[in-house]
């Protein structure tokens, strides 16, 4: 019994390991495709023009192009959807925490500060939030109940 507990946590952290590098490849994967595609699609279209700068007959259409260019748009549109979910994650959890946090605050529970996570968007608005809860704290509000203190 003991050591399955202690093999758990080992667990759950080879289990976020896993989750971090599955994210990352998910993340990466659409850019290298998109890179990828974009570079077959330059030597075809570079193929295309030296057949037609020889005279040769050029059948622009065929599979090999629009399996090319199809790739490519596909990869773009990952890439947009991954960075518009990343943004939206950078923008709501602080979003939704200054909120909270100004629903304490409306609440009359001044002794907390805003925390957001490193990398997140909307800092400086949390930043001038503490500064607003200090300044309540030093100069409390007419008509606003005592502070319990501990």
């Amino acid at each position: 019994m003991n050591t399955v507990s202690s093999s758990s946590p080992r667990r759950r952290a080879s289990a976020l390991v896993l989750v971090g590098r599955l994210a990352a490849l998910a993340t990466l994967l659409p850019g290298v495709v998109m890179c990828i595609t974009l570079v077959a699609l330059v030597v075809y279209c570079r193929d295309l023009l030296l057949s037609a700068a020889a005279g040769e007959h050029v059948a622009v259409g065929e599979a090999g192009f629009w399996l090319v260019v199809g790739g490519f748009l596909a990869a773009c549109a990952g890439v947009a959807v991954l960075q518009a979910r990343r943004l939206g994650r950078l923008v709501a959890g602080p979003e939704l925490r200054l909120v909270r946090s100004l629903q304490r605050m409306r609440s009359g529970d001044l002794d907390f500060q805003v925390r957001l996570r490193s990398g997140d968007l909307l800092t400086s608005l949390a930043a001038e939030c503490n500064d607003l809860l200090d300044t309540l704290r030093r100069n409390q509000p007419a008509g606003a109940p005592p502070r319990e203190r501990p």
